[in-house]
């Protein structure tokens, strides 16, 4: 089944009763200011289908989860794009598969007006980032930072009038900015790449299983923010992901080493029981149960 974005919602931003057996969840767009909105919306597939949208010409500024996002711990990582022109494309959910958008849109005309800069300027410097930066030439991205996230509650909290919110908005959008150029940095300096690559070989060391980010920062020499973007850049997961990924793939050899000692190596892990299975069942697919059986 294939549906159009724009025929999922009403007016008021709930799905429409002819797709509601299909799809769940809310959409909610707010026109702050002419070129500048804010967009946040969450879908949950009831069935496998196939979803049709379209993208109009801006720099867009994505807050991604999964679970509909009312916190900041609710948003798993950021993605930063200049589109030149509309585009039109399809992605396809699987049935209970969810996906969350906190969006910013603005026009690069906007935004040269509020940094002082040429519309030219604004564009030539997000499509030159744009081609260093991203994997694919259109997608930058970035981990949720400490920074990131104080810049972003006010957004989320919001309650007041419009103008107000539109600060709180710049002031997201003028912080990502400031983590770009890191990214750049950190990008082309062999110094600093060579500090994030000691820092992914202490997390993997076991001495270092409860190793915190400000403990990492110490001891590589980068300032968290730097190292949590230049750890993303390099590794492909944020710090918090790569640690958990890291304590499983541990455990799991402990686990082969000595099944019946499953009960003190959860407790050595600091996850709670719970905590443990889903880690364990997201890394290798199984239950750490018929992990043991298995091996």
């Amino acid at each position: 089944m294939q549906i159009h974005m724009q025929d999922i919602y009403d007016n008021q931003g709930q799905v429409k009763e002819p797709v509601a057996d299909v799809l769940s969840g809310h959409k909610h767009l707010l026109s702050l200011l002419p070129n500048l909105t804010l967009l946040n919306h969450h879908i949950q597939a009831q069935q496998d289908v196939t979803l049709q949208e379209e993208a109009q010409t801006g720099l867009y500024f994505s807050f991604l989860g999964t679970q509909a996002i009312r916190s900041v711990e609710d948003i798993q990582s950021v993605q930063i794009r200049y589109q030149a022109s509309p585009i039109s494309g399809h992605f396809e959910m699987t049935k209970d598969q969810q996906q969350s958008l906190l969006q910013i849109c603005i026009s690069p005309s906007l935004l040269a007006s509020v940094l002082g800069e040429t519309e030219d300027q604004i564009i030539q410097h997000f499509s030159s980032m744009q081609k260093a930066l991203s994997d694919n030439g259109t997608t930058i991205s970035l981990p949720m930072t400490s920074k990131t996230k104080q810049t972003i509650e006010p957004v989320l909290t919001h309650n007041g009038h419009s103008i107000s919110l539109a600060g709180h908005i710049y002031s997201v959008i003028f912080t990502l900015i400031e983590q770009l150029q890191m990214l750049s940095h950190l990008s082309r300096c062999e110094d600093c790449q060579s500090k994030l690559f000691h820092a992914q070989n202490l997390i993997e060391a076991p001495e270092h299983d409860k190793i915190t980010v400000q403990k990492l920062a110490t001891l590589t020499g980068l300032n968290t923010e730097a190292l949590m973007i230049g750890f993303y850049l390099v590794v492909g997961q944020s710090i918090e992901s790569y640690c958990t990924q890291s304590k499983i793939k541990y455990a799991a050899a402990r686990l082969r080493q000595d099944p019946t000692a499953k009960s003190h190596i959860v407790a050595e892990s600091g996850f709670s029981e719970d905590q443990f299975e889903a880690a364990f069942i997201k890394h290798f697919g199984v239950s750490s149960h018929h992990y043991g059986q298995i091996h």
